[in-house]
């Protein structure tokens, strides 16, 4: 099969290697859709020490082509979604529905060939079921760049209708936590971004406000004064900076969920005014299978909006050639099918199955 390969440092080779067989208790996808997130581009970049021969991609979708010995409930031609990572199924996170808390998580595109390639491996306990009536492109990505903001939204910040939000980092987990918030009730939703085009795409998904946090010297002191405090704030960014100001723009009894990955160590607010305001921080890491689910049927209902949420369609020889390029606040999605060259434009009418608009 083809597949894309990291041969070091901003080098990705598309090569043939070896067709996928499944072991027990495993399927064969045949890949229809692959998210171009910004977490591969770090690791052609050399910065996440894979090894050299790795396969990136960690949002996959497509169909079965496949069965290994022993799995159960699934059969060839089904269409899926892959979660991103392979979870042990026996320690207590995984037994208890969290599989983002996994003990023993091995990572699709990193410590096992992910879905730059038109087949991959995965065990059927890490598969949710893909409706036919939703583009693939739109499963793919539902898997990451939709479900972490949905878990972070939902079970970590606990948003109820009728709060202030802000979210701060308009790129592709923040602008789905903006069309998140909007579905669930937020009275006011702002978004913070120094990116004047993250800012536009915000207020077309759903912002009411905007905010730019480069034009202020105290963005946090900003922001709090434009929102009259908010109840909630998301961070999706992984910087010091981005998570003291969004401490600083909480009303009393105000929450910040942290989603961003970084290694920054950001400093609390005095003690007596966090504990005065009873502020809370809470980490929040990727989402659950059942989170997937949810999404995948909130997509297929109609109830989300996910038709700004493609940015473009390549084949898997376009990649190696986009990577030098800045990535934009919606996704790029890998089609196997696709002939070189692709095409702009979100999803298949909106979400959905159909021709090309």
């Amino acid at each position: 099969m083809r597949a894309l390969v990291y041969r070091g440092p901003g080098n990705l080779e598309l090569t043939e290697v070896a067709d996928p067989i499944p072991g027990p208790g495993e399927v064969i996808v045949e890949v229809a859709a692959a998210g171009l997130c910004g977490t591969d581009r770090h690791l052609v970049a050399g910065e996440l020490g894979v090894p050299d021969g790795t396969i990136p991609g960690h949002e996959t979708a497509g169909r079965i082509a496949a069965l290994g010995d022993g799995v159960d409930g699934w059969t060839e031609g089904d269409p899926v979604v892959c979660y991103g990572q392979v979870v042990c199924g026996a320690c207590a996170a995984c037994l208890g529905g969290h599989q983002n808390r996994c003990a023993r998580p091995v990572g699709f595109g990193m410590a096992r060939p992910g879905g730059f390639a038109d087949y991959v491996a995965v065990p059927a306990r890490c598969l949710v079921a893909l409706p036919d009536s939703v583009d693939p492109a739109i499963g793919a990505i539902a898997t990451d760049a939709i479900a972490t903001p949905f878990h972070a939204l939902t079970t970590v910040g606990r948003l109820r209708a009728g709060e202030t939000v802000v979210v701060i980092g308009a790129g592709g987990l923040g602008l789905h936590a903006v069309g998140l918030a909007r579905m669930m009730g937020a009275a006011r939703i702002v978004a913070a971004d120094p990116s004047a085009e993250a800012r536009d795409v915000a207020l077309a998904v759903g912002a009411d406000d905007v905010f730019d946090p480069s034009t202020h010297d105290q963005p946090g002191r900003a922001l709090r004064k434009l929102v009259g405090g908010a109840q909630v704030a998301f961070e999706f960014v992984g910087r010091a900076d981005t998570v003291e100001y969004g401490l600083e723009c909480l009303a009393s009894g105000g929450r910040l969920v942290v989603v961003g990955v970084g290694h920054d160590r950001p400093q609390l607010p005095p003690i007596i005014r966090f504990i005065g305001m009873e502020l809370t921080v809470a980490g929040s890491f990727g989402s659950t299978l059942a989170d997937i689910a949810t999404v995948v049927e909130l997509i297929d209902r109609g109830r989300l909006d996910v038709s700004q949420s493609v940015s473009r369609r390549v084949g898997l020889e376009d990649v190696p050639g986009l990577l030098a390029e800045p990535g934009g606040p919606a996704r790029t999605v890998i089609d196997p099918a696709e002939s070189p060259g692709g095409h702009s434009g979100g999803s298949r009418e909106g979400s959905r199955g159909g021709t090309d608009g």
